[in-house]
């Protein structure tokens, strides 16, 4: 996620000093302040880390380096990721056992060298480019033979052959690792040597299994070795026992709390076949794997692939039918045939899938895979052709892409080529390939605009075909996050997202969501105004980006919790509500579930005639309405920091838990702020909002684990 910095300003091409968005601020608190006196007024116009899913399926997302202590580099250093069965106990050299174990992390500077025990072969990508192969390498290799430009960057590594053994890396001196973000869902890959890639150029990575999790955006792994067996017998090893070892080799136990797949999907029987197994002892072996799977990974999906060369498909069927009979209602069996077409699609007569083959095979079983977990299989190819009529997917780019990713309440549906943001601080993120970026706009419009987790660029009333890059960039996968200014008070900017304009032969792929949203319910403080980005240097979005969670602000300026007759908006009334300053229509609330709410209202609420009673009443309302749309929310009332309205909001609470709601906390702030950190005597500065995230955000993360 982009760190929080003072912008650079462009209009199009060029930048200038920043100064137009604290005027706008400015003179919105002005124009309030003219009207009404300063109490009637009140407030006008506007660490942990989550893992998610990648930008890139092939490679992480930086986080903001300033949410996320800086790493050294070391076998141990937390900001390094370790996909597979990895053994890391010796703390100096980290090595992947079976196929496919990869290392994913982001790092600072503009160098990135590798330490290597003895010579070895891997593969290494950064920022998300094609995959370099070095070959017989040793010592402290260079993986950026070319200087990166400054800034956050990313890394993957994985091990062919040879010494398969990471001792680190080597930064630039006073760079350093900072988190990455990795998908929150991952699939084991279980099999033989078709599923290890064997005979491709690559071998794990042009797998079936690697290429189906790139497709799904998920973390992969594959507890696959050549001439692997599922039965143990005639010298044959079988991954019935051997699934669950640490190594393809030896008696270690692997810990299974160190990961939990979302996935399994097993390809045995094809060696069994010489190793005289019979089909009494196929299909014992495999219900009793599949049921010792399930002990470890309890909400997995397995899914049984019939062989290619249709091998004991009664006997997997069968064991896939006693495992359902048993009431595992999550077990399902594959039929492959005609996936493949022999002679085009393999590699040799023994059943080995060449490159293309083995992308035909992810690209029906990524659809199947999906279905079941709910996910959208990126790229993938459906299993069956429907003879229904579907509706044409938007162009890459378009406002209807799937890739691109709308957080915070956007209309979507009054208009398909123009999708607006309600509300303060939605902002959309997607990827894109290619070399330049362009924004569509309407009518002028302040925004701001972060490309591959850089520093915020504000673009000032910009309209028409905005160019995000008036310096291309290198070619490549890249991201993308834009906002807009908040359109309320004085400020009327036309924030309409018309889509993208993208290189020739460019496309969009899905970026990096992260799995926990925090959603901040409020007035002009929740809005950020008079800080110096707005809702961007807001407390909420600063706690968003810092706890890695995808952020909304449900406030507007003036905003108060209490409907009464002055017409001044009532969150009570319009939190269910896709536009603040309409009553029509709902919002839906499936289009996304928060995991926590945060709620800061009362200090407008005080001299519009609002009694104790009335107060309490709404705020209990709001918490009621709040449990209806998000169940499983954890919900903090957050004492206001003029403390106004303290007690009524203490007693919603106390009767929400009482009432058996135990996710909901009340949250003293008495103190927080000094009078330094206030822009005037209600909103806090840019300092004043840091300080709100200090204390807030740790309260935050306890609850949400």
């Amino acid at each position: 996620m982009p760190p929080i910095t003072p912008p650079t300003r462009s209009t199009g091409a060029t930048t200038r000093t920043p100064g137009r968005a604290a005027a706008h601020a400015a003179r919105a608190v002005l124009l309030l302040v003219m009207s009404t006196s300063l109490l009637v007024w009140g407030l006008s116009l506007g660490g942990t880390r989550a893992h998610a899913a990648q930008a890139r399926p092939t490679q992480a997302t930086a986080q903001d380096p300033a949410a996320t202590a800086q790493g050294n580099g070391s076998v141990t250093d937390p900001n390094i990721s370790y996909v597979g069965r990895w053994d890391v106990s010796s703390g100096t050299a980290a090595v992947p056992n079976w196929t496919g174990g990869y290392l994913q992390t982001a790092f600072t500077g503009t160098t990135v060298k590798v330490k290597a025990r003895d010579a070895v072969n891997f593969y290494a990508s950064v920022d998300g480019a094609a995959d370099v192969f070095y070959a017989g390498v040793k010592g402290t290799v260079n993986l950026t033979p070319q200087a990166l430009p400054q800034g956050n960057h990313t890394l993957r590594i994985s091990y062919r052959s040879g010494d398969t053994v990471f001792q680190g890396l080597v930064l630039d001196s006073g760079a350093g690792t900072i988190s990455p973000q990795v998908p929150s869902k991952l699939i084991e890959f279980v099999g033989d040597s078709i599923t290890a890639g064997a005979l491709t150029d690559r071998l794990a990575l042009d797998s079936y299994g690697w290429k189906t999790g790139e497709k799904l955006g998920m973390r992969h792994t594959q507890i696959a070795r050549s001439g692997y067996c599922l039965v143990g017998k005639d010298g044959c090893t079988g991954l019935a026992t051997q699934f669950f070892k640490t190594a393809s080799t030896g008696d270690q136990n692997w810990d299974f709390s160190r990961y939990q797949a979302n996935a399994v999907v097993i390809n045995l029987g094809t060696n069994d076949v010489g190793h005289s197994v019979t089909g009494a002892e196929f299909q014992s072996a495999y219900t009793n794997l599949l049921r010792e799977i399930r002990a470890k990974y309890p909400n997995a999906a397995l899914f049984a692939l019939q062989t290619l060369k249709k091998r004991y498909v009664t006997e997997t069927k069968a064991a896939v039918s006693a495992r359902t009979g048993a009431g595992d209602a999550k077990v399902y069996y594959v039929d492959t045939t005609g996936w493949l077409t022999d002679g085009t699609d393999y590699e040799d007569g023994n059943g080995h899938p060449n490159e293309s083959g083995h992308t035909k095979f992810a690209n029906r079983l990524a659809p199947v895979i999906s279905s079941k977990l709910g996910i959208t299989a990126a790229n993938a190819q459906p299993a069956t052709i429907k003879t229904a009529t579907k509706a044409a997917a938007a162009a890459p780019g378009a406002p209807g892409d799937p890739n691109i990713k709308f957080s915070g309440r956007w209309d979507t549906k009054s208009s398909s080529t123009a999708y607006t943001p309600y509300w303060a601080g939605a902002y959309f993120r997607t990827g894109f390939t290619g070399r330049t970026v362009k924004l569509k706009q309407r009518n002028a419009i302040d925004l701001w605009a972060s490309i591959d987790g850089g520093p915020a660029t504000f673009f000032d009333e910009a309209k028409g075909t905005v160019n995000l890059t008036p310096t291309p960039l290198s070619a490549g996968n890249h991201t993308l996050q834009v906002n807009y200014q908040v359109v309320a008070g004085s400020y009327h900017g036309d924030a309409v997202f018309q889509g993208l304009v993208l290189d020739s032969g460019a496309t969009t792929f899905t970026p990096a969501t992260p799995k926990k949203l925090i959603e901040f319910v409020g007035d002009s403080i929740t809005v950020g105004t008079t800080t110096s980005q707005n809702a961007r240097t807001a407390y909420g979005w600063l706690i968003g980006e810092r706890l890695g969670a995808d952020h909304t602000q449900i406030a507007q300026g003036g905003a108060a919790l209490v409907d009464t007759a002055d017409d001044r908006m009532s969150l009570e009334q319009q939190f269910t509500k896709l536009n603040p300053n309409a009553a029509t229509p709902d919002w839906d609330f499936s289009r996304y579930q928060a995991n926590a709410v945060v709620i800061n209202l009362g200090t407008n609420d005080v001299g519009r005639g609002v009694t104790s009673a009335q107060f309490q009443a709404a705020y209990s309302s709001l918490l009621r309405k709040v449990r209806t749309a998000y169940p499983n929310a954890w919900i903090f009332a957050l004492e206001t920091f003029r403390g106004r309205f303290v007690p009524e909001t203490q007693a919603a609470v106390t009767a929400a838990v009482s009432g058996g709601d135990s996710k909901v906390s009340f949250v003293d702030t008495t103190g927080w702020l000094a009078s330094d950190e206030l822009s005037d005597s209600v909103h806090p500065n840019d300092k004043g909002h840091r300080t709100i995230a200090d204390h807030l955000a740790p309260i935050i993360s306890a609850k949400l684990g």
